[in-house]
């Protein structure tokens, strides 16, 4: 990696993506966006550890997928193309 790509990363601002609502859904998209070398982040208001039976007895958890901002536009392609039913952004 040249130093040129090394501070571009360390520069990067991380976007929001798109929210979910299902644990297995995030991850999905986490698999689906690391097979294009996108990485991203899976993000949560709620702790499981406080609160485990609530989110996983409802299965509403909503989880936001974040991104380099250099990877946005790619990754709504990504998603758009893979999945039938359009996604919160």
């Amino acid at each position: 990696m040249s130093e040129n790509t090394e501070k571009e990363d360390k520069e990067s601002k991380v976007v929001e993506l798109c929210r979910v609502f299902s644990d297995e859904k995030a991850i999905t998209i986490k698999s689906l966006l690391a097979s294009y070398n996108i990485e991203c982040i899976l993000q949560s208001d709620i702790t499981r550890s406080v609160y485990p039976l609530i989110i996983d007895g409802l299965g509403a958890t909503e989880m936001s997928i974040l991104v380099s901002e250099r990877d946005l536009e790619k990754s709504k392609e990504i998603i758009s193309e893979n999945f039938e039913t359009e996604l919160d952004a």
